[in-house]
């Protein structure tokens, strides 16, 4: 299983904890016990115990976004730099939630109206993440139908250079040497495959240069990468 589908899954779980904790709030505050289907104190054990889940959770998960962004450093992209501020901003509108339940009870009438914060972040941050993750993977089987055009003319690389570029750009996400999954799927034969490992699109230097531009999943991109320097890397990559 990849980094990135493991931490999906995760994701998956995390969500529906907050989903559990924001109805059997809701159930608790909004409805009378005549109302209510369950009693009310099934509910409160199940809102304790779905946010323990949710609290540990959000501490794992963030314990893996932390490691691949300082794998990664400054090349994250947009998309996850909105991941990161809009974490940060769950972690603290939960701390402080936890803070008034615990030992702040004069500000407890807030406490609600955290939770629904907290939950609609936690929906926006699986959004950014695993949610994305899954759509790109839909985008992938629809894409792997289409008929791939030729690979252009290449402007000559050279090697040496390119295992040089990617010993400072790739090696920590991805192997040269074998095709076990690092951070990101080992690079060995990825030239004399069918299909890239993690797109499915067709294996050709057209689709791994599309590859490093508009990456699929997770993966930084190098759109700033000189027209010379991908060259540099597509006649490494041929050697593996």
């Amino acid at each position: 299983m990849s980094f990135f589908l493991f931490k999906s899954v995760l994701a998956i779980f995390f969500l529906l904890a907050a989903i559990v904790a924001v109805i059997s709030m809701l159930s608790l505050m909004g409805k009378t016990e005549k109302e209510r289907k369950t009693s009310a104190q099934l509910l409160r054990k199940m809102h304790k115990g779905s946010g323990f889940v949710f609290t540990g959770l959000l501490l794992v998960i963030s314990y893996f976004c932390l490691k691949y962004w300082a794998i990664v450093g400054d090349q994250i992209s947009t998309r996850a730099a909105l991941h990161v501020v809009l974490s940060l901003v769950l972690i603290i509108v939960l701390l402080l939630k936890i803070l008034i339940v615990q030992f702040y009870k004069q500000f407890l009438k807030f406490a609600p109206l955290m939770g629904m914060i907290v939950f609609i972040l936690s929906f926006t941050v699986f959004s950014t993440s695993a949610g994305f993750f899954f759509l790109r993977i839909l985008a992938a089987e629809s894409e792997s139908h289409e008929i791939s055009r030729p690979p252009r003319a290449l402007i000559q690389g050279n090697q040496e250079r390119g295992e040089a570029l990617f010993n400072s750009k790739c090696l920590s996400c991805h192997y040269a040497d074998k095709e076990e999954i690092k951070h990101g799927p080992g690079l060995k034969n990825i030239l004399k495959k069918e299909r890239l490992p993690s797109s499915k699109r067709q294996a050709n230097v057209d689709n791994i240069k599309r590859q490093l531009k508009t990456p699929f999943l997770a993966m930084p991109s190098f759109v700033s990468l000189p027209e010379q320097e991908v060259a540099d890397l597509l006649a490494y990559l041929k050697t593996l």
